[in-house]
């Protein structure tokens, strides 16, 4: 069981769902319907999701992450915005 961070879960040793999603991509290549953007989204996705069913089998959770704070750095809460 450990707290990992988003980074951590993307970029990490125990799930690397980046390394893993490339590795697909260039296994199995690029199948005509798609463009290479679209096809790399869809992998990092599907392996996000299997990196989350593996966290919840083995009690790891996200920290640093909270229901106030954006999960993007390019999006900034004003507690003015709702005024």
């Amino acid at each position: 069981m450990a707290r990992m961070t988003v980074e951590e879960i993307y970029r990490g040793e125990k799930y690397d769902v980046m390394s893993v999603a490339t590795a697909d991509y260039l296994m199995n290549g690029l199948p005509a319907e798609y463009d290479e953007r679209t096809r790399l989204d869809m992998l990092l996705v599907k392996h996000a999701l299997i990196a989350a069913e593996k966290m919840k089998n083995e009690g790891d959770t996200v920290s640093g992450m909270t229901d106030d704070m954006s999960s993007s750095s390019y999006v900034r809460w004003n507690e003015n915005d709702n005024a």
